[in-house]
């Protein structure tokens, strides 16, 4: 067999079981190594995990790994992907790297003018009052939102310990994106406490909506005319808790 030409020898079965040994040399002795304990550079596969591993060239090049049987195909991390079977994230986020990118639905039945959810977010601001009531001085502020899409949910409570009443309508600013300019919105609901709102008429009961293409809640009365700082029982001790919604 020493003699003979690799072109003469007999093809070997496969797929390869593993055990077959070829001839190398180590550390100047010749070896046999078993089939199974060969590797290629930068390819290497894990006998305990099954785990297929794919390197660069350099310690910080991006890894690959694909697990058997799981119908998971990897390709260019730069090029886009294209998964079969459910996706598990068991740690970690999924994490949206580019503003303005996010889920497509536009797979799913729909004539919309968008199908892509591009924006969640939870938070906090402080309500003011921006006019109808001066010289404020503010005990409570506090409100919190929730913003899925273009759909903006909040809800606030303000207490003043100070203040003085002023003939503009009552407005309340500081919400945490600015309204549709196209489309009104209005508050969802509302309470009042310590009556320190409603007229003395049952004609001049405030009603609420957003300023189209603003920031601030504007009151105004059944009748339709503006709700003026005036119009409210007592400026000096003005509280009021209610939530909404709007479009951003």
């Amino acid at each position: 067999m020493a003699n003979t030409k690799i072109s003469a020898l007999t093809s070997a079965t496969t797929p390869l079981a593993g055990t077959e040994v070829l001839p190398i040399v180590q550390s100047g002795s010749t070896v046999k190594v078993a089939t199974d304990n060969l590797t290629v550079r930068n390819i290497r596969a894990n006998a305990t995990t099954g785990i297929l591993q794919v390197t660069g060239p350099a310690a910080a090049s991006t890894r690959v790994v694909t697990v058997p049987d799981a119908n998971f195909t990897a390709a260019r991390t730069d090029a886009a992907q294209s998964f079969t079977g459910n996706q598990t994230l068991s740690t970690g986020n999924l994490v949206i790297g580019t503003s303005g990118k996010g889920i497509d639905f536009s797979a799913t039945p729909g004539t919309g003018t968008s199908e892509l959810f591009a924006d969640y977010e939870e938070g906090t601001f402080s309500p003011t009052i921006s006019s109808g009531i001066t010289g404020i001085t503010y005990s409570t502020q506090n409100g919190s939102y929730t913003k899925v899409g273009r759909l903006v949910t909040f809800s606030l409570r303000l207490e003043l310990s100070a203040g003085t009443a002023a003939a503009t309508i009552l407005r309340i600013g500081g919400l945490p994106f600015t309204s549709d300019v196209t489309y009104r919105g209005y508050a969802g609901s509302w309470g009042y406490a310590a009556g320190t709102i409603i007229g003395s008429t049952t004609t001049n009961l405030p009603t609420l909506n957003i300023d189209a293409g603003g920031t601030t809640l504007a009151f105004y009365n059944t009748a339709g005319s503006a709700f003026n700082g005036t119009n409210l029982v007592t400026a000096s001790s003005f509280s009021v808790d209610l939530f909404g919604s709007y479009y951003s």
